[in-house]
């Protein structure tokens, strides 16, 4: 038998390979290092399905933390794809004190690392969203391994033509358009965005951007880096852009502070907190903004260890997630 030992973060992994007759026809045909791949993509995939069922399995004793406000009217499940793809679906959100008025609209995009998450976790969010006066859509989309990053894009980009064209039947005004995302989520609307404004960007990545415009971001824990040599970085890159990825056309542009992916942002409010394991992301893409000149708001928890990654996406009730929301709709307002 062979043990094979690999690190995660703090946590060692080891893989006990059997000798099989399997295994010796495999060797013959492929080199050790090739199959040791092959067991390890196995592995590492089997390691994203537990987490995201595990996710899942927690949904419900969160709907019974919490109380969906009565006064938000929440439409699920609406497609915005022509299949039966459930991931090709999108929740609205209307606060009932704004009821008949054209509202500016916030399209909300889940964490979850790009491998796990879904709307239902971000739908207190996004009624705490609409009740700042905004008409919200939440969306889902693909996660990998099911697919790769540019796909999820390409989710993105359909959604954003879908809610282009519901616009006048909800009630939302074109002109005023903006996004919010959590940690993965973020990361993924930064790209998305910065495609929209760079057909340089887009083409490498073999996307249709969409044409609904986005006058400013809010990006809350981003997990803006994927290529570190951290936790994310050792794994999940491959399964992003796919195994070849490094030889690319898109192979620069994975790197966040890419000159063409920063100059290409609207403006960006960015939170983290003292108790956000990412929050060195959200700092180091802040000096790059500030490098490059893009507008943006930097709210900063920097003393409060007890606020988690992504703190007001799990309790958006809490006093502090209400600050932040009600910050991020003021710098909103500041791009009409």
């Amino acid at each position: 038998r062979i043990i094979y030992c690999f690190r995660i973060g703090n946590m060692y992994y080891f893989i006990l390979i059997p000798v099989t007759k399997y295994f010796k026809i495999m060797a013959s045909r492929f080199s050790l290092t090739t199959y040791v791949e092959v067991i390890m993509n196995s592995f590492i995939k089997n390691m994203f399905y537990k987490q995201r069922q595990e996710f899942q399995d927690a949904i419900p004793a969160r709907d019974t933390e919490f109380t969906f406000p009565a006064d938000v009217t929440e439409i699920r499940n609406v497609p915005y794809a022509e299949d039966s793809d459930p991931a090709h679906r999108m929740d609205i959100y209307r606060a009932d004190a704004f009821a008949g008025k054209e509202l500016p609209v916030i399209l909300n995009i889940h964490g979850g690392g790009l491998i796990l998450g879904c709307k239902e976790y971000n739908r207190y969010f996004c009624a705490q969203l609409s009740k700042l006066g905004y008409l919200v859509f939440s969306i889902e989309y693909r996660l990998v391994p099911d697919c790769l990053f540019f796909d999820q894009c390409e989710d993105v980009f359909t959604a954003m033509r879908c809610i282009k064209r519901k616009l006048p039947e909800y009630q939302g005004l074109k002109d005023r358009v903006y996004a919010v995302g959590d940690s993965g989520g973020a990361m993924l609307l930064t790209y998305c965005s910065a495609m929209q404004n760079s057909p340089k960007i887009a083409g490498t990545a073999g996307v249709s951007p969409a044409s609904l415009r986005l006058k400013a971001l809010g990006l809350i824990s981003g997990m803006y880096y994927t290529t570190r040599f951290d936790k994310i970085g050792l794994f999940l890159p491959s399964y992003l852009y796919g195994n070849h990825y490094k030889k690319s056309a898109f192979s620069s542009y994975v790197n966040p502070e890419h000159p063409g992916i920063v100059t290409a942002l609207p403006p960006c409010f960015l939170t983290t907190s003292a108790g956000d394991y990412l929050r060195s992301y959200t700092l180091d893409f802040e000096k790059a903004l500030s490098r490059y000149q893009v507008s943006h708001h930097l709210l900063d928890f920097s003393e409060r260890k007890d606020l988690p990654h992504a703190f007001s996406v799990i309790n958006p009730f809490r006093k502090e997630s209400i600050e932040l929301l009600e910050d991020m709709s003021g710098y909103f307002q500041q791009f009409q």
